[in-house]
């Protein structure tokens, strides 16, 4: 049965340029997706690509959706191509927000602690406090933007601004050489370091193998495992650390759900800075999953202007909350 198709392009603007190893980021595109069946029930999906995970681009999703002129068969969800990760992940997203029925969905975990996300900079001593007296107890702070020795001294400093107990989380987004990434190995041991993620850039396979080997904390891969295809060659190569997983770029839930089966590889689920609708199907992969519950990437508070499509930020989210996310709002309030 054919259900009605329609897509609506968005760009959201950053309330300032995100800082990150690949450079200032000041836009967010992506494309919203609408399924409606006979009765006129209503299910949403997004695609929010990102290439330097190894997405296709905004451009090459909106224009697949174009050539589905207007409908779509269920049946043809397993011919969407593996080139278009995050189009499949919009499309079987819609599929299962139009099949919803509210409490028939259950889910492994009652709820999941949530890292909060600290700007670049020294800006983040700051912001760490705020997000202490919130209630978060894992942070996440972007490197490789400035010099090393500030970032060195900021990072002490961070360490003093919040109580013993808090655990970080270091992002270069692979903006560091193998000689910088020694240097922050030296610095962050024994001193609340949950994992350094993506030190090196995505081509750098072996190096990321054998820096992993001598470094005193765990290594996170982030860039290296955006999509499904990538994420399965790196479990073929036993990787040992950990798994930044962004399920709303890695494609197919369903596949995705049944690869992380296969393992017991430790795994990280995060924000790809999607709307509340990516975000819903993100998260019931997230509690889905039977990996050991951790803190995952959707304390991105404030990042965007306030255009009402943003998630509502929060240390903690309850697995009800996946049921509580406005589609319907997102459609409308989506601008291109």
């Amino acid at each position: 049965m054919k259900l009605t198709f329609d897509y609506r392009r968005y760009r959201r603007p950053f309330r300032r340029p995100l800082e990150t190893g690949h450079g200032a980021w000041k836009e967010r595109e992506g494309v919203l997706v609408a399924l409606v069946d006979e009765d006129g029930r209503r299910g949403y999906g997004e695609a929010a690509p990102i290439e330097a995970f190894g997405t296709e681009s905004v451009d090459q999703a909106e224009s697949f959706f174009r050539n589905q002129k207007g409908c779509f068969d269920p049946a043809d969800l397993e011919t969407v191509p593996a080139v278009l990760p995050c189009c499949r992940f919009a499309v079987e997203c819609a599929l299962a927000d139009l099949r919803e029925r509210p409490g028939e969905e259950v889910f492994r975990h009652e709820h999941l602690p949530v890292a909060g996300l600290l700007p670049a900079g020294g800006e983040a001593v700051r912001r760490a406090r705020e997000l202490w007296e919130a209630g978060y107890r894992t942070f996440k702070w972007k490197i490789a933007v400035h010099p090393f020795a500030a970032e060195r001294e900021w990072f002490r400093r961070l360490r003093d601004a919040v109580p013993a107990g808090a655990a970080w989380r270091l992002d270069a987004n692979g903006g560091l050489d193998r000689k910088t990434a020694l240097k922050w190995g030296m610095e962050i041991e024994d001193s609340g370091v949950e994992f350094l993620e993506q030190p090196l850039p995505v081509r750098s396979g072996s190096d990321l193998e054998k820096l992993a080997s001598e470094f005193p904390v765990p290594i996170a891969l982030d860039e290296s495992v955006g999509t499904i295809e990538s994420l399965r060659e790196w479990i073929g190569r036993r990787w040992k650390g950990v798994f930044v997983i962004k399920p709303a770029l890695a494609g197919s839930p369903s596949v995705l759900l049944e690869l992380l089966r296969e393992t017991d590889a430790k795994c990280v689920f995060s924000s790809a800075l999607e709307t509340v609708v990516g975000m819903k199907g993100a998260l019931r992969v997230a509690f889905s999953t039977e990996q050991e519950p951790r803190a995952v990437g959707w304390g991105a508070a404030g990042v965007f202007a306030d255009d009402g499509i943003s998630p509502e930020p929060r240390p903690e989210i309850p697995a009800s909350r996946i049921r509580e996310l406005d589609g319907e709002r997102a459609w409308t309030e989506a601008r291109s």
